[in-house]
Order: C-alpha cells, then structure tokens, then sequence
C-alpha cells in the first residue's frame, strides 16, 4: 500500500474525484450548515446594488452584511458577464477549487522533501469539510477570503525559504497585498496581518520594516475608515466575553488537532517525551482555567459554539465532553506554545481575537488546519505527514464529521 501511494498519482487522482464531488454536491444544492443558502440569497440585493454604487459598503451603510464588501463586489462584477444567478454560483464553485489547490501548492514550498503523493491527499481533504463545501456551492466570501488567504501564505512561505531579509522583495509586497485583501473579504484576517507584523519585526531590518509598516498602513486605512463609520463591522467579530469564547474556540481548535496529535502518540511517542513535565503543568492549569470558564459559561449552542458543543449537548445532555475537549485544547496549545515563542503569539490572537457574541466554527475551518500546517513552527506536521497512514485515519474521522453534519 505504501510503495502504491509513494509511485503512483493516487493523490491526484483523489483530488480530482473530489473535486467531481463538490460539483454533485452543487448540482444537489448542498447545504450542511442550513444557513448558506438563506445568506445568499439575503445578500443577492447587496450584490445587486454594488453594480448601480461602487461605495455601497465601503463608504455608505449596507444593511446586508456585516463583512467588509470585497466579495460581493466581485460578485456584482462578474454579474456583469455571468447574467444568470445559478451560472453564477456554477462558476464560483468551480473556482473554489483553487482553496485545496493552493494550499497543495503551499504544502509544495513548506515540505518539499515530503512525497508529493501525500501533500495531494492532504490537500484533498479539504473537499470533504463541510464549511468549505457548503461554502463553494453557495458563492460564500469565506471562499474568496481563502483565496486571498492561501495566496498570502503561499509568498510568505517563498519569502521564508528564501530567508532574504535584508531588503524589500516582491514576496513580501505580494503576501501583504493579498492578506489585506483577505481582510477586505472577512475581517478577522487582520488577526493573522499582527501575526505578520512581529515576524516582519523580528526578521526584517529596521529600514525595510518601516518600509513594510507603510506599506501595511496605507493598504489598512479603507478598513480603519469602514471600521470608523460602521463600529458594528467590529462589534460583529469582536466581544469581551472571554468566558464564552476562550472555551469555545480551544474546543474548536481541539476538534481538529485531536486525531493529528493521538496520531503521532501512537506512533511516535518519543515526540512529546521531552516535553513531560511541561505538558502535566499544562494540563493542571488547562483543567483549573476551563472549570473557571465553565462556572460563568453562557452560551446559547443552538447558534455556534462548534461541533462539540453540540455533540456533547445531543449525547450526553451536557456539556461534560465539550468541557473535556476544550482542556485538551488548552494543553494542545501549551505545547504548540512551548515549541515556539510566536506560536504563542499567534495562538492568543486566535483565542482572544476570534471572541464574538456568536462563535461559528466556519470561523476556523478550514483555516486553522491552513495554519496548523503552513505557519506555525513546529514539528508536528512534519512527523505526521512522515506517515502515510496518518492521512487514512484523518480521512476517516473527517468523513464521520461530513456524515454527522449531513
């Protein structure tokens, strides 16, 4: 089995298969999340009323979203040349296949000493997310921020490689262009633009870092403008209830996270052997902090919260396994934490910034699995796609959670 992943184009031949499926899925009108099709419809007037006001959005108030309106703007556009709205969708979804596409294409430039066979598998997984299908067949912005997402990462990873830190390139412009214009697509990406920031900071000169940092501030003053005269494109991504969201989103990163890491324990135990005592501290002080948490824990789980939530309240009638799986990702992200100083960074952003009044968790997927693999230092990713067999029992849990959310 291994020799016939290694030598032949199986990984390929996935993705394409997989991408056949997401074509029979828009043909069905997929919709797992039940709210797809109900916002693309709500927001088609918006689409329509960008073709007649370019500033609908960016300058005056646009009651149909509360994204920044990049997408819908491109919507409108090709409106202009794709008349028909399911043509429309059609062209979108098959568009969509550039979010697994590129992020192969990043897993290309990070791992280039791994089998192209398994980065392909890897890849293709993304097809069977539910976010992202329901996504791509229902012309959803989480799929452009994506795009623009992916793209970013993809120059920063070249910049990275190419370790020339000592002046301004083309793949540091180009990673910030298209990561400002994933923000203008979905806001919360200007979480991942900090994160960029100290690493500029860090690796950069001083003269080519203020040289960036003019860069990045001409590029983020529409959206200080829009942020200004519509608080509520913040308000909607952002609350200070800590008690709800860091519960929840370690529980959401935890879902993701929990076959990778008891993957590796079974197989490669003597990864986390040095990190003992590390992890027993984290996992007392994980269990200390989510019984905190759980006494002031307010959450209404019909409206988000993520899959655990809901599993939890659905078998068990409380919320006893999604407490648990939110201590297991506290202690997931103590060690991604005590790997790398900037992970820690780049974590707490996650957690605190992503604090909604309403946590979705199409807010992390599937990004998190794009940063989990492409930005974070760390050497789990690596030693997991070492494995073949990894991937399988990856597929699998994943294809238990598409069945579940259909």
């Amino acid at each position: 089995m291994k020799n016939l992943v290694e030598n032949f184009n199986l990984g390929k031949f996935f993705f394409l298969i997989f991408s056949l499926s997401l074509l029979v899925g828009f043909y069905f009108n997929e919709d797992v999340s039940g709210g797809s099709t109900a916002d693309f419809y709500s927001t088609w007037d918006y689409v329509l009323a960008l073709k007649e006001n370019y500033f609908i959005g960016w300058v005056e108030d646009a009651h149909w979203s509360l994204h920044f309106p990049l997408h819908y703007i491109i919507l409108s556009k090709l409106n202009f040349i794709i008349t028909d709205r399911y043509l429309l969708r059609l062209f979108f979804c098959i568009v969509s296949i550039l979010v697994p596409f590129l992020f192969y294409l990043n897993l290309k430039v990070k791992f280039d000493y791994i089998n192209k066979n398994i980065l392909w598998f890897l890849a293709s997984l993304i097809f069977v997310l539910p976010t992202f299908r329901y996504s791509a067949i229902w012309a959803n912005d989480h799929i452009t921020a994506l795009i623009f997402f992916l793209l970013s990462t993809l120059f920063f990873l070249k910049w990275e490689k190419k370790a020339n830190y000592g002046r301004l390139n083309l793949n540091i412009i180009l990673q910030c262009v298209f990561l400002a214009l994933a923000v203008y697509t979905r806001q919360y990406y200007a979480l991942i633009f900090l994160y960029f920031i100290i690493i500029y900071f860090q690796k950069l000169n001083f003269k080519t870092f203020i040289k960036i940092s003019i860069i990045v501030l001409i590029l983020a003053l529409p959206g200080l403008w829009m942020g200004y005269k519509h608080p509520a494109l913040i308000y909607t991504i952002y609350t200070t209830e800590y008690y709800n969201s860091l519960i929840i989103n370690s529980s959401i990163i935890s879902f993701y996270l929990i076959p990778i890491i008891f993957c590796l324990i079974i197989n490669k135990k003597e990864l986390f052997a040095d990190k003992k005592r590390y992890l027993v501290v984290g996992a007392i002080f994980s269990i200390l902090l989510v019984y905190l948490l759980s006494n002031a824990f307010n959450y209404n789980y019909h409206v988000g919260g993520g899959f655990l939530l809901k599993l939890s309240i659905i078998l068990f009638n409380n919320n006893f396994l999604f407490y648990l799986s939110s201590v297991l990702g506290f202690i997931f992200l103590i060690y991604l934490s005590i790997e790398n100083k900037n992970n820690l960074v780049l974590l707490l952003l996650l957690l605190f910034g992503l604090s909604g009044t309403y946590i979705f968790q199409k807010y992390f997927e599937p990004m998190f699995l794009f940063i989990f693999f492409l930005i974070l230092s760390s050497k789990l990713p690596e030693e997991f796609l070492k494995n073949y067999k990894n991937l399988v029992y990856l597929y699998i849990y994943i294809f238990f959670y598409f069945a579940s959310a259909l």
